[in-house]
């Protein structure tokens, strides 16, 4: 199965976004304004259109008659975001790469990065990108980068508690370390050159770093 793509409306930077066969395009309400600005939009790959439609008029846009709408409650407890994941969870997908989900207005960045969190507690994984940086969650699990990333990473601890913290082959290393989330040890590491990796035996992990 391929990936969960979801366009919200934040900031947006994207000039192209691949959608594959098997992939599954949602657009969030006024995210549609921005999957309009990439230069390889196509109205017929958008899958579905969800939202409670409080910052687009749907009688004022083109889509495909293919594209599913769903009219959510503005009175609710999920953001359009969530319920956007929740359709694609629903839908079978265990990868999801979330644009225009940062930027504008500060709460609705850290509901999405708590979005995250809720992917991974449900099995799957989730990406927030914007123009320069990605970010994910991990939880007791290992994921590695080949020698090509550059730049910054950050890690910070999601949990009161992360304990078996390993970052290996960074400018700065842990090992076998305890992170806690009131003090921010894990901000701006570096990459330098070689295959490196990130690990929490117990706990959860948000990471941060450039694309």
């Amino acid at each position: 199965m391929g990936k969960c793509i979801i366009i919200g409306a934040g900031d947006f930077n994207e000039k192209s976004i691949i959608k594959n066969s098997d992939d599954l395009l949602i657009i969030a309400d006024a995210g549609y304004n921005n999957y309009l600005k990439l230069d390889n939009y196509n109205i017929n790959d958008i899958d579905l259109l969800i939202g409670d439609f409080d910052s687009l008029d749907i009688k004022k846009i083109k889509l495909s008659s293919n594209t599913k709408i769903i009219t959510l409650n503005p009175i609710k407890n999920d953001t359009d975001i969530v319920d956007a994941c929740k359709y694609g969870l629903n839908m079978g997908y265990n990868e999801f790469y979330l644009y225009g989900c940062l930027g504008k207005r500060i709460e609705h960045s850290i509901a999405n990065i708590g979005v995250l969190s809720y992917l991974k507690d449900n099995n799957a994984n989730g990406y927030l990108i914007d123009q320069n940086k990605i970010i994910r969650v991990i939880k007791n699990e290992k994921i590695t980068f080949d020698d090509t990333y550059k730049g910054y990473i950050s890690v910070f601890s999601l949990y009161t508690k992360s304990s078996g913290v390993t970052l290996k082959n960074f400018k700065y290393e842990l090992t076998d370390y305890e992170l806690y989330e009131n003090f921010p040890l894990g901000i701006d590491n570096e990459f330098i050159g070689v295959t490196s990796s990130v690990e929490v035996k117990d706990g959860k992990l948000l990471v941060i770093y450039n694309k």
